[in-house]
């Protein structure tokens, strides 16, 4: 029960207190409150709000859902759904099987003058329901069977039932079960000379396999049938007809959308089936809604949902177990029935089977539908990991049910081959194995031993422990202080390491943990912790809700009681927006004005979130909503409202009624099933449009004439809004996607139904940007203004900061650096400089015309770049308009050599000819604190250090055996410090060029090092994702700044020493470094 886990997670957000803690806060014991979080069933309100009040949760928010659940459950039990999910429809379902009444008939007609007849089809088109439950009600004894692994068994114990009609349901499991071919003939045998009217349901991939048998190819020869997909009307009758049973109805909207999705795509009954199931758990009253539809994730998400659901109410103990019970119930994409003693877990199939995602028989267990293969992406993805390992475990399985019929005869044991791969795998998977199994391949393991080698028993001898006392002129009150200091030191240690594992998964908890650890005591790793998660951390509320809008400052949830607002900062509840059932559209005008739409199509506008309601429509088809980018009109549908006069200024001929429309400048983009439209605003007038080969999820219009189109089958495409042709598919996805993209529509995120990431496209460089990694299944996401990104998950509502949002360029960044005003100076391989504000973004950009430089960097001041690479000059530019102040000619040739010229940076354009370089291009380049002085490295281990006002050489020194990859001159040019591809940082006295120190940290290689302007700290970033500040005074870790999700390139100080920016492909994110004020924000 959904229900329930939420429960654990409010626990587990309150610091997973022991329920012996509750039971005392909450006034009822420990086996009551640990039932309430078991979802085995509803627990009373008392005990609900008693556990959320122990828990520190909202006792409103939480007593509002519990009646909803209770409301829920209680029509469920007064009225069972006449919708099956997953499950095939039977012959006691035959008064709810609609839709496939032509078909039925046929096949009785057919039945009539032959006795054996096959039903072929794509899996999903209900070939089991049609024979169960359409056919099977016109005969007196329908017997039906599936082959397994026991094929003739299987049909002679059916039909020595005496039946009329033999159905033959998975027979594709002849195949890919059943690998004796002996028994395989015998069931052919009693297939094709039964006694009755036989029929047989069989995938439509496998009918090659029917060829292979000739009696078989011929009895089909005159008796098959091709089930396809439903028609319109007959999905109408699958629809609303089971309803109807129970005088219930379908919302139109709900009906139309269904239809929309659904026609013409292969293997969408069960999809549809389990969706309106989980629609009729959530409706109102009589009426199934188009809200509580959404809400269930539709049919492209429903059943992922209720597999994420059903995944995240179990234990992170039976989860591994979960995995591994259903790719037990897998066969090369086709269901495997198991016996029940191969399954191990009861509690775990108990919550399977409860969310109807697998079927337990009296003696088997299976997958309830094939579908989930496909329709849920984890399990898809476990799939695709290891098929090689699953066909390895299902050998296993035969070879030790073998051996247990032969009374364990040790001829059937593994030997050689195929006990190094039984072995092997078990050893990289760590798989739950049964005890037969288990017991099968110890014996192998156990036999090969023996033939091998004989057993030796190396001899154990006790270690004995030398305890060494020493004498101490301590106090024992003293020694009792230092030991409690040391205590707080290891908890305070230990509290800042738990912290930094719950970073990704739980950032508020993270952050209390860190404040605690710093309280505990103030050690490195405490401090590292406050720092990171006080100025790098995710917010994080929960919520319920299906769909998410963001402007002005504040989050619109959209929920079937209507809209939700929320502060966008500190997420604090706002205000409510109640509709009359579900929100149908919600959006944000610019002016600050909401409008909202319900099923109705009825539109209120407000002026705020606390504004007075205004009808701007009664009602209507249409309620997909949009304000211009003036705020002075407002799209619903194909109609334009001028907002000054509340009256319609112009009506589009739209035609059926939209998935939902897009707005940009004076373009507006209206889109349905698979076409897009595009109408000028203000001239009311259709400027083009285009078509897709599928069917469209969502779109997003964008600068230069182009749409992005997200698709139900997974690819996202580029269109051009002039010629109306598809430019390319940026990226491609298992299942239907949303699309967002930033205010200045340069971000595009991507989001597909199920999965857990959300992808990141720079659209201005038409790259991907490193995803953001979820834990829960999210539904809808929007930017806010300022650039960070709202997710809707299935229980919550997250806020990631900007710092944490990829603002790199696409390109890999070159040099990274902070000008005295504080602006962030940034230099790519694709030529361009960047100067931005540290919190906000880019501020313009300047194009030098070079690409690929292997080694760049900003003067101190930010006006000066230096660049080098790719096989031409080393050269000064200057950082205004990207243009060359001097440049150095590199390609002297002989043996590798340093600079033997000095070579000064003046700022009119000239050039110097450098007879002997290093013998190819510097590896590294840097500028001391004053723009005189410039570093450079060579390959062969060389640094050169110059004072340009001179043109003097003021240092120079071998630092390395092979090249020098990153350095930092300190402001006072006294030490150089050199990074290493083993994570070792060297100090280097640059007068006598001897090593003064060395600074270990990092757990790979460093990437970038910077000093700060009082020379005081050390900067340095590495592979590792982490950016360190050393403390040279006392050359040691001062703190561990941890938020990055790549390697780190570069480091930068602001000018004031209180702040590090650093940069790596995901993030450019400023550090400030002020422990206090970092204290202050997570208290």
């Amino acid at each position: 029960m959904r229900f329930a886990g939420d429960l654990r997670r409010l626990r587990a957000e309150a610091g997973g207190p022991p329920y012996r803690e509750l039971a005392r806060k909450a006034h009822f014991s420990v086996t009551t409150l640990s039932e309430a979080a078991a979802g085995r069933k509803l627990p009373g309100l008392d005990v609900t709000l008693a556990y959320v009040r122990a828990c520190g949760g909202d006792e409103n928010t939480w007593s509002q859902r519990w009646h909803e659940v209770d409301e829920s459950l209680f029509q469920s039990r007064v009225s069972p759904s006449p919708y099956v999910g997953l499950s095939a429809f039977t012959r006691e379902d035959a008064d709810r099987f609609f839709g496939r009444e032509k078909l039925t008939i046929a096949l009785r007609e057919r039945l009539e003058t032959q006795n054996f007849l096959a039903v072929f089809g794509a899996s999903g088109e209900g070939k089991s329901s049609l024979l169960k439950a359409g056919l099977a009600q016109h005969f007196g004894n329908p017997i039906s069977c599936t082959p397994g692994t026991d094929p003739d068994a299987s049909i002679a114990d059916a039909l020595g039932k005496n039946p009329d009609l033999l159905i033959v349901d998975q027979f594709e499991e002849l195949f890919t079960l059943c690998e004796d071919p002996v028994q395989r003939q015998a069931f052919l045998d009693l297939l094709l000379n039964a006694p009755c009217k036989t029929t047989i349901a069989i995938r439509s991939d496998f009918y090659p396999h029917c060829s292979q048998h000739p009696d078989l190819a011929e009895a089909l020869t005159d008796a098959q049938v091709l089930i396809g997909t439903m028609t319109p009307d007959e999905l109408r009758r699958a629809i609303t007809q089971p309803a109807a049973t129970v005088n219930c109805t379908v919302e139109g909207a709900l009906l139309t959308t269904l239809i929309a999705e659904a026609t013409g795509r292969s293997g969408v009954l069960p999809l549809v089936s389990h969706a309106l199931l989980e629609t009729w758990h959530r409706k109102r009253g009589n009426i199934l809604t188009l809200g509580a539809y959404k809400a269930a994730g539709g049919i492209d998400g429903a059943l992922a949902q209720s597999a994420e659901t059903a995944y995240a109410e179990l234990t992170e103990d039976q989860q591994p177990r979960a995995r591994q019970l259903l790719l037990r119930l897998a066969a090369d994409g086709t269901k495997r029935p198991v016996p029940r003693s191969e399954v191990i877990g009861d509690e775990v199939l108990d919550v399977l089977a409860n969310a109807r995602l697998v079927t337990v028989g009296e003696n088997t267990v299976e997958v309830t539908h094939e579908a989930l293969f496909r329709a849920w992406p984890r399990l898809a993805a476990w799939l695709d990991e290891d098929r090689e390992g699953l066909k390895t475990h299902r050998r296993l399985t035969e070879a030790a049910r073998l051996w247990e019929e032969l009374d364990r005869d040790s001829g059937a044991l593994y030997r050689t081959v195929r006990l190094t791969e039984a072995t092997d795998w078990a050893a990289r998977t760590e798989p739950a194995l049964t005890k037969t199994e288990d017991a099968f391949l110890t014996a192998s393991k156990n036999l090969s031993r023996r033939r091998t080698r004989r057993l030796r028993w190396a001899a154990a001898g006790l270690i004995a422990l030398v305890l060494a006392t020493t004498a101490s002129a301590v106090t024992a009150s003293q020694q009792r202080a230092e030991v409690e200091r040391l205590g707080r030191i290891t908890q305070s240690q230990q509290l800042a390491a738990l912290s930094a594992a719950l970073m990704a998964s739980n950032p508020d908890e993270a952050a209390r943990k860190a404040l605690t650890a710093y309280q505990t005591s103030p050690t490195q790793e405490a401090r590292s912790q406050v720092l990171s998660t006080a100025f790098n951390r995710q917010r994080e509320i929960n919520v319920n809700g299906y769909s998410v809008v963001a402007g002005n400052g504040l989050i619109g949830l959209a929920t079937e009681h209507g809209a939700q607002l929320y502060d966008s900062t500190t997420l604090a509840h706002i205000a409510d927006l109640p509709t009359n059932g579900s929100v149908y559209g919600l959006h944000f005008a610019g002016d600050g004005h909401i409008a909202v739409a319900d099923p109705t199509g009825k539109v209120t506008l407000r002026s705020g979130p606390r504004g007075e309601p205004e009808v701007l429509r009664e009602s209507g088809d249409q309620t997909a909503l949009a304000f211009t980018d003036d705020s002075r009109e407002l799209i619903v549908g194909g109609q334009i409202w001028d907002l000054a006069t509340r009256r319609i200024r112009a009506e589009l001929p739209i035609g059926t009624v939209p998935r939902s429309v897009d707005v940009l400048g004076d373009t507006l983009a209206v889109y349905g099933h698979d076409s897009v439209t595009l109408w000028s605003i203000s001239k009311a007038q259709q400027t083009g449009g285009f078509t897709i080969n599928g069917r469209i999820s969502d779109l997003e219009l964008l600068p230069g004439d182009q749409a992005v189109v997200g698709t139900m089958d997974g690819p996202v495409q580029l269109w051009s809004t002039t010629t109306g042709k598809q430019i390319r598919e940026l990226t491609s996805s298992r299942s239907p996607v949303n699309l967002e993209t930033s205010d200045d529509r340069t971000i595009l995120a991507v989001m597909s139904l199920g999965e857990d990431e959300i992808r990141l496209w720079d659209l201005v460089h038409d790259t991907a940007l490193p995803s953001l990694r979820m834990d829960r299944l999210k539904h809808d996401a929007a930017f806010t203004p300022d650039g960070r990104l709202v997710v809707l998950t299935d229980t919550s509502l997250r806020v990631w900061s900007r710092g944490s949002v990829p603002m790199a360029s696409g390109h890999a960044m070159r040099a990274l650096a902070v000008d005295p005003d504080g602006t962030v100076l940034t230099f790519d391989d694709g030529g361009f400089i960047e100067r931005r504000d540290a919190g906000t973004g880019p501020i313009s950009r300047v194009a030098t015309g070079v690409t690929n430089r292997s080694a760049a960097a900003f003067s101190k001041d930010g006006k000066l770049l230096a660049t080098s690479g790719n096989g031409e000059k080393l050269a000064v530019r200057n950082v205004a308009d990207g243009k060359v102040v001097r440049s150095l000619d590199t390609s002297g040739s002989g043996t590798p050599a340093v600079l033997t010229r000095a070579w000064p940076v003046q700022p009119e354009p000239s050039s110097v000819q450098v007879s002997s370089v290093f013998g190819g291009e510097p590896t590294a380049i840097a500028f001391g604190r004053s723009d005189h002085d410039l570093v450079i490295g060579s390959e062969d281990g060389v640094v050169a250090i110059r004072d340009t006002g001179t043109w003097n050489t003021t240092g120079l020194g071998r630092v390395h055996d092979g090249a020098v990859r990153t350095f930092a001159l300190s402001p006072d040019k006294r030490t150089l410090a050199t990074g290493g591809d083993d994570g070792l940082i060297t100090l280097w006295d640059t007068t006598t060029w001897k090593k003064t120190g060395e600074l270990r940290g990092h757990t790979s290689g460093v990437t970038a090092l910077e000093f700060s302007p009082d020379s005081t700290r050390l900067a340095s970033g590495g592979k590792d994702k982490n950016v360190v500040v050393w403390d040279l005074h006392q050359n040691n870790v001062w703190a561990t700044l941890t938020g990055h999700t790549q390697g780190v390139t570069h480091v930068a100080w602001m000018p004031d020493g209180r702040a590090v920016v650093s940069a790596g492909a995901d993030a450019v994110i400023k550090w400030p470094l002020d422990v206090e004020t970092a204290l202050r924000a997570l208290a």
